[in-house]
This record gives structure tokens, sequence and C-alpha cells, in this order.
């Protein structure tokens, strides 16, 4: 019993050994690293990268070193040139106003410990019009089961049977495959609209699922079938351009039209591993993708989402020591890896 003792012991030590001196050492030696804010630029055509070193004031610079200043980005900072005067009328002989720019402006983010983060599988329910025209939180709430998707009054935890029964017999109409794979919804009051969720079936094939006026209603999107999505986003812009954003099980994004018209990408992202930030504006989107290596910039333009131009940005490499970690940058769980 002491010699198994010991063992424990020295067991215990060397594991806080291998987690606690690597750590130490790293903190102690590696140097923190910011990244400048890069987007491409509709003006420069070009990505352009926020430079910030002492002396220069506010400035951009673009991949072959040529210095700007805001108008580098006026979809960005359109409200600065407005007040100054300096908005471009025409972009790409284009007229803009900056009402339009605002209408269009989009930001987008993923991030691996959100999406790796284990949920139970329930999900509010809005009123995608409500009575007074404002959205209002929502009042019910889908539960994902094997053979159904069943609908509750949170208030009274009650199964509201009616409206299960009308959502589940239209899925079943439609060709729904239970149970569902993913869904993608925002319930939230602080968007301009409401589109309901999106549900992927366990056979693929992509629906969408809306409350109106009360009613359930059932779209299959037979465009977006097949493509084994493993994850979704449903955007809710306010100029309704797209419906969604999908990656497939190739980790290919495709942006969903609100036709229900699928547009693939040459954006390759791993939602699973990897951070993901996207701005978009009338004319192009920067995505930007990062992993431990580095960032990968793709620059698409905003009508067709075809591909304009890509940027590597790698990380400086750090001497560091190797040992036990307990967290991890893309998931909450606690546990030892190496």
């Amino acid at each position: 019993m002491k010699r198994l003792g010991q063992i424990f012991i020295i067991a215990s030590a060397a594991v806080l050994l291998f987690w606690a001196l690597p750590w130490l050492v790293n903190l102690i030696t590696v140097k923190p690293y910011g990244t400048p804010f890069t987007l491409y630029s509709c003006t420069v055509h070009d990505f352009t990268m926020l430079d910030k070193s002492e002396g220069h004031g506010f400035r951009f610079l673009d991949t072959k070193g040529n210095v700007y200043g805001d108008e580098a980005q006026p979809m960005f900072y359109a409200s600065i040139l407005a007040s100054r005067g300096e908005l471009p009328d025409t972009i790409e002989g284009r007229p803009i106003t900056l009402a339009e720019i605002e209408r269009n402006a989009v930001i987008i983010s993923s991030d691996p410990q959100d999406v790796n983060r284990p949920a139970a599988p329930v999900y509010l329910l809005m009123e995608s019009v409500p009575e007074r025209l404002e959205l209002k939180d929502p009042e019910d709430a889908m539960v994902s089961r094997k053979n159904s998707i069943d609908i509750y009054c949170m208030d009274e935890n009650r199964l509201l049977e009616d409206k299960t029964a009308q959502l589940n017999d239209a899925l079943k109409e439609q060709g729904f495959a239970y149970p569902a794979k993913v869904f993608a919804g925002n319930p939230s009051d602080r968007k301009d609209h409401d589109e309901g969720y999106l549900v992927a079936d366990s056979e693929d094939k992509i629906y969408k699922i809306k409350q109106v006026n009360g009613t359930m209603e059932v779209r299959h999107l037979q465009q977006a079938d097949g493509l084994h999505t493993k994850w979704m986003l449903i955007t809710e812009f306010e100029n309704r351009a797209t419906l969604g954003w999908l990656v497939s099980a190739e980790n290919r994004l495709s942006i969903l039209r609100e036709d229900g018209s699928v547009v693939p990408t040459e954006v390759i992202f791993d939602p699973g591993s990897e951070d993901m930030l996207a701005v978009g504006d009338l004319f192009y989107y920067t995505i930007k993708t990062s992993t431990e290596e580095g960032e990968h910039f793709y620059a698409l333009r905003s009508d067709d989402f075809s591909l304009v131009d890509t940027m590597d940005r790698p990380y400086p490499k750090e001497w560091s020591i190797p040992g036990i970690s307990f967290t991890s940058g893309t998931d909450a769980s606690v546990r030892p890896r190496l």
C-alpha cells in the first residue's frame, strides 16, 4: 500500500511538472503578437492593413507598401468620410449613398469554442411577424427528439400539442428525415428581422422552419441538399442578400441565397478548429480564417461571391517547450492534452 502511494505521488508530481514548467517558461519567453486590422479595399483593389507603428498616425498599407488614409476603406469608414465631406459619390462606376452603405454592412464571426461546446437540443422560437412590428423575446422553444421536433411553452413548461403536430406534419409532408442533425438560428430581438431556423436532417436535406402569426411554416431548400452540411449560420442581414452560410463536410463554404439557391465559394474553413471573421460591404467580403500557424484572407465579390484575391499571413515562429495542457482554444473542455 505504501509503495502504491509513492507511485501515485511520483506520477502526480510528473504530471504537474510537465504542465507547470512549460507553462511558466513559455509565459516568460514567448512574446505577445498581434496582427493588423486588414480589409480588401474597393478603391485600392488590394488588401490594406492598418499601420499602428509609432510616429505615423492613422494610415493603411497595401501589400506593396503603399500608404493610404481613410480613403482606402470608404465603406468601413463611411460615416467619418461623410462627416468631412470626403465620401465618394461613385465607386467602381456605381453611385453610392451613406444609407446604402450602412444597410449593406455585414460582420460575421465564428469561434471553435462556441462550435464545439456541448449544448442541449433546445432552440428558442421567435415570432417572425409580431403584432407591434418589433421583435420580442421568444416565448416558445423547439426540442429536437429522435422522431420529432416538439414545441413547448417555456413559461408553463407545457407541450404545445397543436403547434407540434402542425410542424411535424409539415416536415413529414416535405420529406424530413429524423432526427435533425444541425440547427442554425439567432433568437434575438437585436436584429432587423427573423428568419427562424435552418435545419439539416439526418439525410443532409436543408429546411427552413419559421413561426409566422403563430403558425409554423416549413420550406424545403432543395438546392442545398447533399452538401453534407456540418455547420450553418443564418444571416438575417438588413439587405436580405443572403439567407445563410453553410460549410460542407469537406470544409468548403457555400452561400445560401433568399431564393434557396446555393453559391459555392473558394473559401476553405473548418469551424471546429479555426476562427473566422468576415466583414462585408457593397462591393467585397473580406474573410479571415485563423489557425495556430497563421491567418488566411479571402476577398470575394459581394454580388456573386466569386474569388478576387487571397493573402496569407503566417505567425512568427516562437521557441516554446511542449508539455501537458488542460485547456484549448478550440473547445471548453478541461482535460489533459499534449
